[in-house]
């Protein structure tokens, strides 16, 4: 019975089959390739903090490649940022039409938590940088267990507080009354944020392919010339959560671009 009801849940949020309108469906996928992106966003945090000082890990011959992907991987990553600040300054009108409606009562309390958790955040990281500024290179890279220990921990709390956001977000994207128009650009602006996630992980896909043939000791944090495996638990984790929201992000594209079939036009 939970199975079921579950089910017949997706069919009419419009995450599986067709029985929801076209309206639903785009909005339900354009939402989806949002919670993608957050998801996204922590992966390339990971992929940033991994690939740091890189270039001097590899030879000279060797970099070009390298490079040009890491590049490729952060112009993606800022214009998939990019669109989705548009698709949120595009719903600004339906936010205040969702205002007007009284309903802000119904998010308030998501939106309170996610404000609070903020502002952890920036306390978080103001103390973690005057910290890191008294340690040395290994310290902040391992060599300090406590450093190490409380740097997780902000990690974890930069995660949740990205989640809080998104699911806010959702809330808030659910209960907005989207005019036909504005349904159409979001969807459009939700199919441009899941190609920039295409770029994203192949760009980065290459760059760890570049560093495992010429410096795989990189990726471990061991003394330059070590032969190891290029694949550490945070090359695993970092390319994990940013193919899970790769495909995460074309399910919702798979949504969106359901309701534009043919056979739909007339629904639109």
């Amino acid at each position: 019975m939970a199975i079921a009801g579950l089910r017949e849940r997706l069919y009419g949020s419009g995450m599986l089959g067709s029985r929801s309108s076209p309206s639903t469906q785009r909005r339900t996928g354009s939402l989806t390739v949002l919670v993608a992106w957050s998801m996204m966003a922590v992966g390339g945090a990971s992929f940033v903090k991994m690939a740091e000082h890189f270039r001097a890990a590899l030879p000279t011959s060797s970099r070009a490649v390298a490079i040009v992907a890491y590049d490729t991987t952060a112009l993606a990553g800022l214009l998939g940022t990019l669109f989705v600040v548009v698709g949120v300054t595009g719903a600004l009108p339906g936010f205040v039409r969702f205002l007007r409606a009284d309903k802000w009562p119904q998010v308030r309390g998501m939106f309170v938590r996610s404000v609070v958790s903020s502002l952890v955040v920036v306390v978080a990281t103001a103390g973690l940088s005057w910290w890191a500024h008294h340690l040395n290179s290994a310290q902040r890279n391992g060599g300090d267990g406590v450093y190490s220990g409380v740097f997780l921990a902000f990690a974890l709390l930069v995660v949740i507080t990205i989640g809080l956001w998104t699911t806010t977000g959702v809330a808030v994207a659910s209960r907005i009354d989207f005019t036909p128009r504005e349904l159409r650009r979001e969807s459009c602006l939700a199919i441009a944020v899941s190609l920039s996630s295409i770029v994203v992980v192949a760009s980065a896909a290459v760059w760890g392919v570049q560093i495992g043939l010429h410096a795989p000791w990189f990726l471990n944090g061991t003394a330059a010339g070590v032969a190891t495996s290029p694949w550490s638990a945070q090359v695993i984790t970092t390319m994990f959560v940013m193919t899970l929201a790769l495909v995460t992000a074309l399910w919702g594209v798979v949504r969106v671009a359901s309701t534009y079939r043919p056979t739909r036009v007339s629904a639109q």
